[in-house]
């Protein structure tokens, strides 16, 4: 009897949700994403700064940290 009415909290909770994000997602159905981009202007003209490109430890750190996280995945 407990998990059924657990299901039901749950699924309430999703639809709720859904609600939730079909209502305000309906302004921004106005004007997409593309859209706006292609108004900006000097898109083409930003530099990238070599300074504040992550060197290769973080690189490694990165990496390191999405192969300890599959692993964790699959033998916990």
């Amino acid at each position: 009897m407990k998990n059924t009415s657990l299901v039901k909290l749950v699924v309430l909770c999703c639809l709720f949700m859904a609600v939730l994000f079909i209502i305000s997602t309906q302004d921004a159905q106005a004007q997409s994403a593309d859209q706006k981009l292609a108004q900006q202007e000097g898109l083409g003209t930003k530099e990238i700064d070599k300074d504040k490109l992550p060197g290769k430890l973080e690189y490694t750190i990165a990496i390191g940290s999405v192969i300890a996280m599959v692993a964790v995945m699959k033998f916990a």
